[in-house]
């Protein structure tokens, strides 16, 4: 039986990596869920480690993870989509072709799974998704070593490729943020917005944006 003191540490292990991650602190939440697995290979725990893999460009073995999270909950929505994901990144369009299908039958926003089939049917569109979620991923790195003006150059590149990404309009805006260039931050906030209406964090990036250009 595990004991209190084990199943604590194992918690906290995965709280801080999900934390670190979230700052885009790929590498060091990868150590925490490589630890917090050795103690719970729970679904939570497995799914962290796959994502933290799919953050340092390792997808065979993200897709390992996530293939096997995908046999105990095929319902899964978030499994299912970022197994999705991973597929398009190593290239594996029926496979994620499949999986959005699925998807699609068993969730009520048909609308939303057209668009991702759209881009798997499609060779330059997908050609294009793909390096522009790969310059994202490099933009993350190079924030984590203080290149902005790098980051920033990846991530304008990728807006190029796929304008209508809240994620990378959401990280522009926070690089001119940091920049102190709040009229063209704000402006990435609200192109973000206007694609994921219901993300919090890009609401108060935005509030924190306009409070700045009232100053």
């Amino acid at each position: 039986m595990k004991s209190f003191f084990d199943s604590y540490r194992e918690k906290r292990l995965n709280r801080k990596g999900q934390k670190l991650l979230a700052q885009g602190k790929v590498e060091k939440a990868f150590q925490l869920f490589q630890q917090a697995v050795l103690k719970n290979e729970s679904a939570d725990i497995l799914f962290n480690l796959a994502l933290s893999l799919m953050g340092l460009s390792r997808f065979a073995e993200a897709e390992n993870y996530l293939s096997k999270l995908q046999v105990d909950f095929p319902n899964n929505e978030l499994n299912t989509l970022t197994l999705a994901e991973c597929m398009m990144m190593q290239n594996k369009w029926e496979e994620a072709k499949l999986l959005y299908s699925n998807l699609k039958l068993i969730n009520s926003r048909e609308e939303k799974y057209n668009e991702y089939l759209k881009i798997v049917d499609d060779p330059v569109i997908r050609e294009k998704y793909v390096i522009a979620k790969k310059n994202l991923r490099k933009a993350t790195l190079e924030l984590q070593k203080k290149n902005d003006t790098k980051a920033l150059e990846l991530l304008m590149e990728a807006e190029e490729y796929i304008p209508d990404n809240s994620n990378i309009l959401n990280n522009i805006g926070s690089i001119y943020m940091l920049g102190k260039k709040y009229e063209q931050a704000y402006g990435y906030f609200v192109k973000a917005l206007a694609h994921d209406q219901h993300n919090l964090q890009i609401k108060k990036n935005l509030i924190s944006a306009r409070r700045k250009l009232k100053k």
